[in-house]
């Protein structure tokens, strides 16, 4: 009866190890296949050429040939609008933050031979853009350029109420009174673009050469304005600033600079204080 028992469990044991044998090589024929499979599927994807960002450019970079190289990816991710064709990019002007790596697409290039400049398209979609007029010194020097960072200065009147002794009839002890304020109206400006005007101007050639004197025309830029890309608010705030007549100035940064400058608004009393002029007899 032992004997009967332990060939009887052999023969279980023997089935158990055969049932693992045949499952092991179920799951390693399955995963032989799925990797084939997988091999297969990556044969057969159909890739695509198109033009990436090498390195990071900000909105209205100009793009040169060193910015973007070509890169082969999977058509199914490859938007319709891509560049395919490093030509196709070379030139324009982006209309958005690009990073490394990123796909160029033509939605977001502008042309910068068009009539326009495509200026209102290179805007991000937070900002407008607002002509500013050239009429200050430096803009009559031709100084600014455009891409230039500028601060722009304003002296304006405006009516405050002043506190004084009370008025025995009315009670009221404010007066209203005009006066004048110099401030920083805006720091750290992008010059956008420039609004140009070319004139003739007649010089007297003959008296530069020792000549007769003779009179001719040379071309002459004039800047008419300044095309600035600004938040809504800080543009109504400068048509309001233009609007009450503000006199205004433009002052020329360096090109790296981001300091926010902390300048205190000038004032009559100020000028009195900070020249002493109140000691004076």
């Amino acid at each position: 009866m032992a004997n009967k028992t332990k060939v009887a469990f052999f023969i279980v044991a023997g089935l158990i190890l055969v049932a693992i044998g045949i499952f092991a090589s179920y799951l390693l024929i399955q995963r032989v296949q799925l990797n084939q499979a997988q091999v297969g599927t990556e044969v057969d994807t159909i890739k695509t050429t198109v033009v990436v960002a090498t390195r990071d450019l900000l909105l209205g970079d100009t793009i040169s040939e060193t910015d973007i190289k070509l890169a082969s990816v999977p058509v199914e991710i490859a938007p319709r609008n891509v560049i395919t064709t490093l030509a196709e990019a070379v030139g324009k002007i982006i209309k958005t933050d690009l990073v490394q790596g990123e796909m160029v697409l033509l939605h977001n290039l502008a042309d910068p031979t068009n009539n326009n400049n495509q200026l209102s398209f290179i805007l991000s979609e937070d900002h407008v853009l607002m002509a500013f007029p050239g009429d200050d010194l430096m803009s009559r020097e031709s100084i600014v350029q455009r891409g230039d960072i500028v601060d722009i200065f304003a002296t304006f009147l405006e009516t405050v109420k002043t506190v004084g002794e009370a008025n025995t009839e009315t009670g009221e002890s404010e007066a209203a009174i005009l006066r004048t304020f110099t401030v920083d109206a805006f720091q750290k400006v992008s010059v956008t673009a420039l609004v140009l005007e070319v004139i003739s101007q007649d010089i007297d050639t003959g008296l530069l050469q020792g000549q007769d004197e003779q009179a001719a025309s040379v071309p002459v830029t004039v800047i008419k304005a300044y095309l600035l890309a600004l938040k809504p608010q800080d543009a109504l705030i400068l048509k309001h600033l233009k609007d009450v007549g503000a006199i205004f100035d433009i002052v020329l940064r360096s090109p790296t600079s981001t300091v926010q400058f902390d300048l205190t608004p000038v004032t009559e009393e100020y000028i009195i204080e900070f020249y002493g002029l109140e000691i004076l007899p």
